[in-house]
């Protein structure tokens, strides 16, 4: 059962527009927490906010680029005038490239680099300051199972995703004396668009709506634990 206080919560999902990002938007919201929805596409995350406030949540849609600290900070500002402090931060922006380390494109490792690894530090330092005055609140960093395992022709991603997984944890030892609450979350594959042509079977994969739902029972986890790592696998096991 989902906690009430949840009902009254402040979630702000980074790359929100589309795939894992939008169901869980669409799932927080279902169960009466204010969304905000972000992403560098305007039509998208409007979109997506529009859906959400048409079927009776609550959404506020804001374009920002979660590797330009400026624009993250503009976008935590104003939430904090509409509507008050971030209660939940869900770090889900993420690309992924293909290709195998002799050929990877450098310019393409930045990117990658920045929107997965380095967004995730931008935007829990620009909310940490209101949870910490609240001496609440709850971080979760979407990782994959990328994290843990390594894939051939896929190295910036899961050097990304290792990345943010040792991110987590030392952001959750800092953390824990605010009583805040960090997660990281480490879903299985999952049929979104992030797979472009690649040659897989989708229909081995979770759905957007299972890792959203799974991301829902952890921000509605009880007061008092603390769901440290959280791993969402397809029951086929992974591709």
């Amino acid at each position: 059962m989902i906690s009430s206080t949840l009902k009254k919560q402040i979630a702000w999902i980074t790359g929100s527009g589309r795939g894992i990002g939008k169901s869980i938007a669409q799932e927080l919201a279902a169960n009466g927490v204010k969304v905000v929805v972000s992403s560098r596409t305007k039509a998208e995350i409007e979109s997506v906010a529009q859906q959400i406030n048409e079927n009776g949540g609550s959404a506020l849609a804001i374009q920002c680029d979660v590797t330009q600290k400026q624009q993250v900070k503009e976008l935590v500002d104003q939430v904090k005038q509409q509507w008050g402090d971030i209660d939940i931060l869900v770090n889900n922006a993420g690309i992924v490239y293909f290709a195998k380390i002799v050929d990877y494109d450098e310019q393409k490792w930045d990117e990658l680099m920045n929107t997965n690894l380095k967004s995730a530090f931008l935007c829990s330092q620009a909310v940490l300051p209101g949870m910490i005055a609240k001496q609440s609140g709850h971080i979760i960093n979407v990782v994959s199972v990328a994290g843990k395992q390594a894939f051939p022709n896929n190295a910036g991603y899961c050097a990304s995703k290792y990345g943010m997984l040792g991110f987590t944890d030392v952001l959750r030892m800092e953390a824990r004396k605010h009583n805040i609450k960090v997660t990281a979350f480490l879903p299985g594959a999952t049929d979104t668009e992030i797979w472009g042509n690649a040659n897989v079977d989708r229909s081995k994969m979770l759905t957007p709506k299972q890792t959203a739902e799974c991301v829902l029972a952890i921000c509605g986890s009880h007061p008092d634990a603390l769901p440290e790592e959280v791993v969402l696998r397809p029951i086929g096991g992974d591709l």
